[in-house]
């Protein structure tokens, strides 16, 4: 909704004249001749007219103050649009004073426009739209994580006035690890826009490295290498860095692993009739679905029973799966059960 600007034209000039007469007892009581032909009084009244004018001018913007207020917008080294060839709307060219307005009216509209591109980075919001906006052939994913200097040791849960930008670069730029010279290039184009307390760091993602284990019950009917290729490839999909999750927009950054969405994946896949935990065969006991390294043990959450719920994942980081032959076995069915 537009404002309505206050008109500041109110007061004509035998109003002003009133004024500075009905002012002068107060200010000069020796003054008591208030006749037109008193020299004093034609003063007043000339004062009167040029206020006048002033208020007159004061309640418009001009085309001088309106290039003056862009050039202060847009900075010293702008240059406003030039020769333009715009007809009237009657097909006849413009004079010079309609081609200025025009003019005017166009370098109006550029710097609106310009004004809604992002400029400053504030919000997590704006370092991910002007580190995508950067090199936009080039990134595919930006995260912007506040108090956390991940360029370090990143072990530091709070770090006051540090933010860190994940990039994750297309996959014609690398695959998932961002060059040093992209971070570089992310890097100058966030500094000009951060905050001047804020200290920028641009990192790539740490990748956690997992597999899944299960078993998938088929019937007689279906081909088990051909349901394997499937299972693979649709975790594959659902675990990628830039296509995968939930929206195919790629895994969200920090987002755990869960058991549950693995057994709902594959149960989904053509021919399979349930989906169970596969067994060691040297030992008889269960595998869980979801290994991690020893090293990453401390991210396993276990549910009331006892059994892995879910993989912790730090804000910072992405998945990558590693699934090798016979991590994902295919059974067929008999009597209602899976037959190694």
């Amino acid at each position: 909704m537009p404002l309505d600007l206050p008109n500041l034209d109110d007061l004509t000039w035998q109003q002003l004249a009133e004024l500075g007469r009905s002012s002068i007892p107060g200010w000069a009581p020796e003054w008591t001749n208030h006749n037109a032909a008193d020299p004093g009084i034609t003063l007043v009244e000339l004062f009167a007219y040029l206020s006048e004018i002033l208020i007159y001018r004061l309640n418009r913007i001009s085309a001088a103050n309106m290039w003056a207020f862009l050039r202060l917008i847009n900075g010293p080294d702008w240059k406003p649009p030039q020769d333009l060839d715009i007809a009237a709307p009657d097909g006849t060219r413009l004079d010079k004073a309609g081609l200025e307005k025009a003019r005017l009216d166009q370098a109006r509209l550029d710097t609106l426009k310009d004004l809604g591109e992002p400029r400053r980075a504030v919000t997590a919001g704006d370092f991910e739209r002007l580190a995508l906006a950067a090199v936009r052939a080039g990134v595919a994913r930006a995260k912007a994580i506040f108090r956390r200097d991940l360029a370090g040791d990143g072990l530091s849960p709070d770090a006051p006035g540090h933010v860190s930008v994940i990039v994750v670069p297309n996959a014609e730029n690398s695959g998932t690890e961002p060059s040093e010279e992209l971070l570089e290039r992310v890097r100058k184009a966030l500094e000009p826009a951060r905050l001047l307390t804020t200290r920028v760091h641009v990192v790539g993602p740490r990748y956690l490295s997992f597999a899944v284990h299960a078993t998938l019950v088929i019937p007689t009917t279906a081909h088990a290498q051909e349901v394997n290729k499937e299972a693979i490839k649709v975790l594959t999909a659902f675990f990628d860095p830039l296509k995968g999750g939930l929206q195919s927009t790629g895994w969200p950054f920090g987002r755990s692993l869960y058991v549950s969405e693995v057994y709902e994946l594959l149960a989904k896949l053509p021919g399979v009739r349930f989906v169970r935990r596969s067994i060691n065969p040297r030992t008889g006991r269960s595998i869980e679905e979801l290994a991690v390294a020893p090293s990453e043990a401390g991210r396993r959450r276990l549910n009331q029973d006892g059994k892995l719920e879910a993989i912790h994942l730090d804000p910072d980081e992405l998945v990558h799966l590693q699934i090798q032959e016979g991590d994902i076995a295919v059974v067929h069915e008999h009597n209602g059960k899976g037959v190694e």
